[in-house]
């Protein structure tokens, strides 16, 4: 996910609450997808936007603030993701998260007035990525506070990062934006399913939406959106056709 931001102090206003505007949402899709067509498929939270589908895409839309959910986003080297994301809003900062816990990464990298300030990116065992000068925040996950934990009776790899990827990455997000998504959360963490965001279902230039999609839980021009949920249980797309879309293939 990327985080637009305009503000002295987001993690306050996040703690404020965020209040939502659809149209600009709806708008920043279009921009976002010039050769492609964004079908409004509703509101959900970001906490159950985080990993969209292959043929989805979330915006939430909140003045200085705009967050954007893609599987285009789901990159192990932060540092090479597409340009006209990265510049896809003006910003004094833009921020990017991407957790697996399949593999137990976590990414994440900081742009500052559009220069790269900090990105990493690691398995449990191996750095994939690591640009920039660490911040304070960092340190003691280097310093082993912040240790991995083994099953019982696992043999810890002794090639191991002194902590777990996931949890590194989601304390960016926590020092910068307030919030995480891995519970427990702590009385001062934004609980992120209470972050509104716009689901848009990716369609090739101009595709109409038709009765099927409107029973599937896409909506039409005008018509009620419906529940994300409900869209997502529609046919499952083609692994990887989105990214052939924007003309590259999917980096995790």
């Amino acid at each position: 996910m990327l985080w637009f931001v305009n503000s002295s102090d987001p993690a306050a206003e996040i703690r404020q609450g965020l209040r939502h505007d659809p149209a600009t949402a709806g708008a920043i899709a279009a921009a976002l997808l010039p050769d492609l067509t964004a079908v409004p498929i509703g509101e959900t939270t970001l906490a159950d936007a985080a990993n969209p589908d292959t043929d989805q895409l979330f915006i939430g839309s909140y003045g200085a603030l705009t967050v954007v959910t893609s599987p285009v986003l789901a990159s192990t080297t932060p540092s090479t993701l597409p340009e006209s994301w990265i510049a896809a809003l003006p910003s004094d900062s833009t921020i990017m998260l991407h957790t697996d816990p399949e593999s137990s990464l976590g990414a994440f990298a900081r742009w500052d007035a559009g220069e790269l300030r900090r990105s990493f990116s690691a398995n449990p065992v191996d750095i994939l990525e690591n640009n920039g000068l660490p911040f304070v925040f960092e340190g003691p996950f280097w310093s082993g506070e912040h240790p991995l934990v083994y099953a019982e009776g696992a043999q810890p790899d002794p090639q191991a990062l002194p902590f777990h990827p996931q949890e590194f990455a989601e304390q960016a997000i926590r020092e910068w934006l307030g919030f995480r998504f891995t519970t427990p959360l702590e009385d001062s963490d934004t609980d992120p399913a209470t972050i509104t965001v716009s689901g848009f279902a990716i369609r090739p230039k101009g595709y109409q939406p038709t009765e099927a999609d409107v029973e599937l839980g896409l909506s039409t021009p005008g018509a009620p959106t419906s529940n994300v949920d409900t869209a997502q249980e529609s046919e499952p797309s083609a692994p990887g056709r989105v990214a052939r879309w924007f003309g590259f293939g999917h980096k995790n």
